[in-house]
């Protein structure tokens, strides 16, 4: 019989061998061992990726539809900061959706760049996790009182003066709609986009002081083509001022919108008794006599007469080709920082996204300002280089390129000759979005972003093993497995869904016996011993009884044991006194000894723990069987099986119910292995009765399957996380091997000689091995 304790050589610090787990056999479609781990943690629809290098480690970067963008270490699956968002729109509260995400280097330093919904790109520091500037759009470099400046506009419509000598931030204008020149100096038109009647002004660019505001357009006439308006009467209008026969008392002055001029009284007269009613001018801007601007309704503000005719880029577009200018033969775009610091950064790259970035300084070597002339490069390939996804690995000297297709799959492809290599990466069940690549641990890593909201990581270089055929197996999920020895020969049992229990070999997954049929409800719980020289294997379900099962005769040996547990919740093997003995624990908030032989309990239940007990393992301390039980009472208890007395105190830690034990040796000394529903795992020295190292945490799913397991040099637990299975190494507290994907969850575990692991997932059941072996 298989002992459900394992052991580990004295020498813990012995190097581990090449700590990857692959496929022996399944009884099913092997699981495609290049699928490496779902990233999850996203809410919506992941859209977009890329990949960097962050501090020596691989990383992805992802864009969701929850409006987040996320780091991921590749070689752990865990988030590296805290997720971050775009722009929060002050007057909706929405934030701006992440359209796409693209990685760079700039000056070594490594850095990614986020599109999102309101057109704004965003940079962000990979090593940090925070902002690092957003990206402006370039209006024009100019000269106001002699210092030499750069405007800007801002996403938000904000139009910014920044000194080029030092990089800052010198005056600011929100909702700007226009520049122009009046009266030979440089003036900005801005509209109060919160304010009900959308006041507009005009401020002199040089000093930020505000030239004028609008008045209110009373009434406005269309006379042969040309558009009148009467402006409402200020305070401060001339007093000695001839009044206009024509006009309402509460009027002021009549102006044509085409010459920004206006009206004496004789025209005034006659254009308000002859002109038609027009509608959609809403106030009209008056500075120093002249109109120079209207605001209209629903629109935005307009320079008019002259000045809208002579001005220079009066309009300012709000494009996304605007980021990008020519910069002494370079294309180059900037950033604002928080502190108003504007970076230079050099895009100079054909490649279909962001490579290689440098910072150039904001003032050249001689001083002058730079210019950023209008013109074809100027229609900016920076959205267009963020927002275009790569189909392949970035450098061109790859053999291979990814392709999705299909939606939900993605085909590798011979770079030369355009065929597939290998199968496609399926297991999306939504469509795939984008596909990036790196390189993690020395292999070369795709990562797949896709509507079912995780990303995924494939191993480009695993061998395609296909197993052997499929087999014949269970026809419903599996519920339980063990590992035992049938004429010499170690095999693996399966209890399924479909009342079914099935015995393989354990190295071919050839099926050794015939089914065993008509099992008595779903098994929960099962361990293989002997009695009287056979094979026997006891199982427990969802009811108060202990079956055992011939799983070469097919027949059950003897009656059904009732336990009085009021449900059984976990079992164990063990030998006492020569005699096969199974541990059980359940509900009733005990443990108790029963002989196989005589299918009797073995002195009194084994009393103390103040909650249903869930988990049991068995092993040696000193020479004497003992068994290990953890409890919904937060506690782990120690028992000696010759006396049924508890050994010691409570061993206390957990702040939430243990769901699972497990036994092992570390260096010799015998330990016990805690998890619990406060995500923790926790080591225990027996012979001390004392915690062993700090909690290992990470571990998200309480309620999945452990078991402990050599694997390779030493022991190592293998954990059920959903559709995967993690390895920690025991010793150091440290994950190892690869986390090996399945298609389903993971419903069992069990340790099987020579550290190879049997694992039930859905139906289906495989056997790993260390690739070692």
């Amino acid at each position: 019989m298989y002992e459900t304790s394992t052991g580990a050589p004295d020498d813990v610090n012995a190097p581990l061998p090449e700590p990857r787990w692959t496929v022996q056999w399944a009884d099913g479609p092997v699981p495609d061992q290049r699928r490496l781990r779902p990233l999850t943690g996203h809410s919506g629809p992941v859209r977009t990726v890329a990949t960097a290098i962050v501090d020596g480690r691989p990383v992805a970067v992802s864009g969701s539809w929850d409006n987040t963008v996320r780091v991921w270490d590749l070689a752990t699956g865990e988030q590296l900061h805290d997720p971050v968002t775009g722009r929060t729109d002050p007057v909706s509260s929405m934030t701006a959706e992440v359209l796409s995400v693209a990685t760079a280097v700039a000056d070594g330093r490594p850095v990614a760049f986020s599109l999102h919904g309101d057109d704004s790109v965003l940079v962000w520091d990979l090593a940090t996790g925070r902002a690092a500037g957003e990206f402006v759009r370039l209006v024009e470099s100019a000269v106001l009182d002699e210092r030499r400046v750069l405007l800007t506009l801002g996403a938000d419509g904000t139009l910014s003066v920044a000194d080029l000598l030092t990089g800052r931030r010198v005056a600011a204008f929100p909702s700007a709609t226009g520049i122009a020149m009046l009266d030979g100096r440089r003036v900005v038109l801005t509209v109060d986009a919160v304010d009900v009647d959308r006041t507009v002004r005009v401020w002199d660019l040089a000093t930020g002081g505000r030239l004028a505001r609008s008045l209110q357009v009373v009434r406005t006439v269309d006379l042969d083509g040309r558009v009148l308006a009467v402006t409402a009467r200020e305070p401060d209008q001339e007093a000695d001022r001839e009044p206009d026969p024509a006009a309402d008392p509460g009027e002021g002055r009549l102006w044509d919108l085409a010459t920004a001029e206006p009206l004496d009284a004789t025209e005034a007269a006659a254009a308000l008794s002859g002109g038609a009613a027009r509608l959609g001018v809403t106030t009209l801007t008056v500075v120093h006599g002249r109109a120079v601007a209207v605001g209209l309704d629903g629109e935005e503000p307009r320079l008019i007469g002259p000045l809208a005719l002579a001005r220079q880029n009066g309009a300012l577009v709000r494009t996304r080709a605007r980021e990008t200018a020519l910069l002494d033969g370079r294309t180059v775009a900037l950033t604002a920082e928080a502190d108003g610091t504007l970076r230079i950064w050099d895009l100079t790259d054909d490649r279909p996204r962001v490579h290689g970035m440098r910072v150039i300084d904001a003032v050249g070597a001689s001083g002058t300002a730079p210019a950023f002339p209008p013109g074809p490069e100027r229609e900016a390939d920076l959205w267009h280089r963020i927002s275009g996804r790569g189909t392949g690995p970035s450098d061109s000297a790859d053999p291979v390129l990814l392709t999705v297709e299909q939606g939900d799959t993605v085909v590798v492809r011979d770079r030369a000759t355009g065929q597939p290599v290998g199968r496609p990466l399926t297991g999306h069940t939504g469509k795939v979005w984008d596909v990036a690549t790196t390189v993690v641990d020395g292999r070369p890593v795709a990562v797949t972003a896709s509507a079912d909201h995780t990303l995924r990581t494939w191993d480009l270089s695993h061998a395609l093993a296909h197993g052997g055929p499929s087999r014949a197996g269970h026809t419903a999920t599996v519920t339980a497995v063990t590992a035992a020895v049938l004429d010499g020969s170690p095999v693996v049992v399966t209890a399924g869904a479909d009342r079914t229990l099935r015995v393989r070999d354990l190295s071919t997954g050839r099926q050794v016996t015939a089914p065993v049929a008509g099992l008595e409800g779903e098994v929960t719980a099962m361990v293989a011993s002997e009695v009287d020289g056979r094979p026997v294997i006891v199982t427990a379900g969802s009811g108060d009884t202990l079956h055992l099962l011939d799983p070469v005769g097919g027949d059950h040996v003897g009656e059904p044991v009732t336990s009085h547990h009021g449900r059984v919740l976990a079992l164990a093997g063990a030998t006492l006194g020569g005699r096969p003995v199974v541990v059980t624990a359940g509900t009733d908030r005990t443990a108790a000894i029963w002989d196989l032989a005589t299918r009797r309990p073995v002195g009194e239940p084994l009393t103390g723990h103040t909650s249903r007990v869930t988990a049991v393992a068995t092993t040696e301390l000193a020479g004497r069987p003992v068994a290990v039980t953890g409890s919904w009472d937060k506690t782990v208890r120690l028992w000696d099986l010759d006396t049924g007395r508890q050994i010691g105190e409570p061993l206390t830690g957990h702040t939430d119910w243990v769901t699972s034990v497990a036994t092992t040796l570390i260096d010799g000394r015998p330990v016990a292995v805690s998890r619990s529903r406060d995500k923790t795992v926790r080591l225990w020295d027996l012979a001390t009765l004392r915690e062993t190292g700090e909690p290992l945490t990470g571990h998200t799913d309480p309620n999945g399957p452990m078991v402990v397991t050599t694997g390779g040099a030493r022991p190592v637990m293998a954990i059920g996380q959903g559709q995967a299975v993690r390895f920690l190494d025991l010793a150091t507290g440290c994950e190892v091997g690869n986390e090996y994907a399945l298609p389903l969850p993971a419903a069992a575990l069990a340790a099987a000689p020579a550290g190879r692991l049997a694992v039930a997932f859905g139906p289906e059941i495989a056997v790993l091995r260390p690739a070692a072996d």
